[in-house]
């Protein structure tokens, strides 16, 4: 076939492992390649095999531990697959899934490892100034970036702070029950808005914390799955990508058009996504939509096609993200509540809630969308289906 459906279900997701979710800094004394080593050694334990069968590594953001240094760790006798995605923070996530999930149907390699290694230290704080500035006149953060795109929203919208305060109190409710959380105590409107003002309109709490920690998900054919420890997570659809002039995205993006802008990028590689899949926004039944800024989960609401463009904010002021509503998201706690490691964590909630064992379990979940961030050309998404 020509375009993605060819891929559809003939990878698998069949373990995953993590560190201790630590704040900035906390694992810069172990470094890269041990908190990553960490995370692999558990991932292959969740799935019943020995991190020596791996024989593909992907990730993505420029980490800082690579194929070569992971594969000397473990004693693989052969690598056949390595990839980097391209692109910054959490954006390329779909991408290394993507890749990972070609390279085991294409018969490229059998076991592929798909990493995130997360240290901020002072001088590379994700959220921090000691990083190349937005293209923006003054413009130092990513917050102060994607506030403009929230500012937009409220103007063309309607969209208030108090939608923005839903995001960060669903996340905070769902990390409530979820042991591996760093923020587990509810938090309501009140707290929201006593949190100091960060980047207008966005306080505090409409910010995802800064974190360190590894992350590994293992991906192999359908076929092989099956011998797996775990019940498989199919790989029914994955999609990167960003509309037209998107480019820099909300770094750099003042020549996208007015629509565009006050998204979160995304519109194009839903359309994908469905597509690949066969599916479409009716037949999801939990979201995991990257967090990273509280209007970011609005405006990918509207992107994926759950509601139309500017009425997410009624749409979460009336419950339907919360684990009772019509589409529980985000049921981990997501990067707000949970920890942030560059989405990495989203597609472990999507494979518990496929196997059936979250913390705030959904009944019945068969499908799961799982958003990358927000970003400069590209970001992505994966649609995932329980066996």
């Amino acid at each position: 076939m020509s375009d993605g459906t060819w891929l559809r279900d003939r990878a698998a997701i069949v373990g995953f492992g993590h560190t201790k979710y630590g704040k900035r800094g906390e694992h810069a004394e172990r470094g890269y390649l041990s908190i990553v080593v960490e995370a692999v050694t558990k991932a292959c334990e969740d799935a019943g095999i020995s991190p020596k069968d791996i024989d593909g590594w992907s990730s993505y953001s420029n980490d800082a531990t690579d194929a070569g240094q992971l594969a000397s760790a473990f004693g693989n006798e052969r690598v056949r697959f390595t990839s980097m995605g391209w692109g910054g923070g959490g954006g390329a996530m779909g991408g290394a899934y993507m890749y990972a999930a070609m390279a085991v149907a294409t018969g490229q390699a059998e076991i592929v490892a798909v990493t995130r290694g997360v240290i901020q230290t002072p001088m590379g704080r994700f959220g921090g100034t000691g990083r190349a500035a937005p293209k923006y006149p003054g413009l130092q953060t990513p917050g102060q970036s994607f506030a403009l795109a929230a500012r937009r929203h409220m103007h063309l919208y309607g969209t208030t702070v108090e939608h923005f305060a839903e995001v960060a109190i669903n996340a905070r409710r769902n990390a409530v029950n979820n042991p591996d959380a760093r923020f587990r105590d509810p938090i309501k409107f009140e707290d929201h808005q006593a949190s100091r003002m960060i980047a207008d309109p966005l306080r505090m709490l409409d910010f995802c914390m800064e974190s360190d920690g590894g992350a590994c998900v293992l991906v192999t054919t359908a076929e092989r799955a099956k011998d797996m420890r775990q019940p498989p997570v199919l790989i029914s659809a994955a999609a990167m990508g960003a509309p037209w002039r998107w480019g820099a995205g909300m770094f750099g993006g003042n020549n996208m058009e007015e629509e565009d802008f006050a998204s979160a990028g995304q519109r194009t590689i839903g359309d994908d996504l469905y597509r690949y899949a066969g599916l479409g926004p009716s037949d999801v039944d939990v979201a995991m939509i990257y967090d990273h800024f509280t209007p970011m989960v609005l405006m990918g609401l509207e992107d994926f096609q759950f509601v139309k463009k500017g009425e997410s904010g009624p749409f979460v002021a009336d419950g339907n993200i919360r684990r009772e509503g019509s589409l529980p998201v985000n049921t981990h706690g997501g990067n707000l509540s949970e920890v942030y490691l560059h989405g990495m964590t989203h597609v472990f909630e999507g494979v518990r809630q496929l196997r059936g064992t979250s913390s705030n379990q959904v009944d019945g979940a068969e499908v799961a969308l799982v958003v990358a961030g927000s970003s400069p050309t590209p970001s992505g998404a994966l649609l995932l289906r329980r066996s």
